[in-house]
């Protein structure tokens, strides 16, 4: 005889057909985490939900009635209200509210078989919770991938402040059961600008794209927007040849940011120098008694010419600074739309980049194989293969 085996769930009537149902059900309830029949009154839904979508409930509630409930409800009990609001199962839930009264009472007569999870989890916790029991039984769309990412992030945040946790993306990775590079991949993604962050959703690119988009200003973004919504998509050579022009943008920005701090300093080290020479020649004027009358018209002459110095620079510290942010503004005005020649600018350096690395590995290959050297027929191919490089090379520039 096949051996039988009971566990916490329900049979198709929702009840075990013996005798001893209702004690067997307590056993096994204390044997399964928790486990509980609850009447769908005492059930609420959790308003974290609503960032789910709750379509299909008619045909999951046909499936229910046919098949049963495959998966318990996930619950928090709430001692004040004495209610249980939903973890896990909100579609479930939804589609068992749909049954006629008869329906419900033939299929859940004891209640809805519910998996009740620790009443001491606050408030951070439970919406963790929420996602990734959400993340575990629904096919999400990138977006709503996305959105969990970005809200864990979040949560993880305020427990890593608290001291809680260490590794924000590694908890990320396990509670939606993605690796950590994955994890940080989504986290780049959200540097996005909006049209990318938008072909990202609707899968225009794919979420290696977006990590490796994201990663540029804003600037590199739109360029790489124009040629893929004028090409379809961008090649590999264009990608690293706006990347490159990002980095470079980069070192730009950084070098103002060095020039403005070191001139915004030496303003500042003036102003001290100031502020100090005047405190000297108020302090010379007022001791007039305990200084001779010549000596101390010196001394004042010679700190109000330090003090004029000292604004002069500082004056001059000023022209340069406001010359600086002029220059940057200028830049940050600057067209933003990439014209038609920028883009075949863009996608000439892709090409003589390409074209170039070809000729190389093709030398090399040639260099380095004697077997082919001492070939004719072979050694006439390479070389002719050398030759279109050369050409593709050529007319590249």
């Amino acid at each position: 005889m096949a051996k039988k085996s009971f566990s916490a769930g329900t049979t198709k009537s929702g009840v075990l057909n013996n005798d001893g149902g209702e004690k067997l059900r307590e056993m096994q309830a204390k044997a399964q985490y928790n486990f509980k029949y609850i009447p769908k009154e005492k059930i609420i839904p959790n308003p974290k939900n609503e960032q789910y979508t709750q379509d299909g409930i008619e045909a999951l509630k046909e499936s229910i009635l046919v098949n049963g409930l495959r998966h318990n409800l996930s619950v928090l009990y709430d001692a004040e209200t004495d209610l249980y609001r939903l973890i896990s199962g909100e579609r479930r839930y939804h589609a068992i509210c749909q049954m006629s009264d008869k329906e419900y009472r033939d299929n859940f007569p004891a209640g809805i078989p519910c998996k009740i999870e620790k009443s001491d989890v606050n408030a951070i916790d439970e919406e963790i919770m929420l996602i990734s029991a959400n993340h575990d039984v629904r096919e999400s769309s990138m977006e709503v991938k996305r959105w969990e990412v970005s809200r864990l992030l979040e949560l993880y945040e305020a427990k890593k402040l608290k001291g809680e946790i260490k590794n924000i993306h590694a908890e990320i990775a396990n509670q939606l059961n993605i690796s950590e590079r994955q994890a940080r991949k989504y986290t780049t993604a959200e540097k996005l600008i909006p049209e990318l962050s938008e072909l990202l959703n609707s899968n225009g690119i794919d979420l290696n794209q977006a990590d490796k988009f994201g990663k540029l200003d804003e600037d590199a973004q739109k360029t790489i927007l124009s040629i893929i919504q004028k090409n379809g998509t961008i090649e590999n050579a264009e990608f690293q040849s706006i990347k490159k022009l990002s980095e470079e943008r980069a070192t730009e920005a950084k070098q103002y940011k060095e020039k403005l701090d070191n001139a915004n300093k030496e303003i500042e080290d003036k102003e001290q120098t100031i502020r100090l020479l005047e405190q000297k020649i108020n302090s010379i004027q007022k001791n007039s008694t305990e200084t001779p009358e010549q000596n101390k018209d010196d001394m004042v002459k010679y700190a109000i010419q330090a003090k004029e110095k000292a604004e002069k620079e500082k004056a001059k510290m000023e022209a340069q600074v406001e010359k600086l942010k002029q220059q940057q503004k200028e830049k940050e005005q600057r067209q933003t739309a990439i014209s038609d020649s920028e883009l075949k600018r863009i996608n000439s350096i892709a090409k003589l980049e390409q074209s170039l690395n070809l000729l190389e590995n093709n030398f090399d290959v040639l260099k380095n194989n004697k077997n082919i050297i001492k070939n004719d027929t072979e050694l006439k191919i390479r070389v002719e293969i050398l030759k279109d490089r050369l050409v593709d090379l050529i007319e590249s520039l």
